[in-house]
């Protein structure tokens, strides 16, 4: 979770939010702490786009290849599926 940038005295704790975005990226929103398979870790404070592709160059991040290749998500979670998880 972040704290954000609201006026002094008036502290408003705002969650970190992830987010798909259709047939692209995962948006992480707000504080987070992100580690790589080899442990290095990126601290985020803002917003970060993580791919979902597989064909970024710059894994874990997204740098755009999934509009050049034209990833489309084959599956959508719904209602039921979430319920279980």
């Amino acid at each position: 979770m972040t704290i954000s940038s609201a006026p002094e005295g008036s502290r408003e704790i705002k969650p970190t939010t992830i987010k798909t975005v259709d047939n692209g990226p995962l948006q992480i929103k707000g504080a987070a702490q992100l580690v790589d398979h080899d442990g290095n870790i990126y601290d985020t404070g803002r917003t970060i786009f993580l791919c979902r592709c597989g064909e970024s160059r710059n894994k874990p991040f997204c740098d755009g290849t999934h509009a050049k290749v034209g990833f489309v998500a084959s599956h959508r979670a719904d209602a039921a599926e979430q319920e279980d998880a």
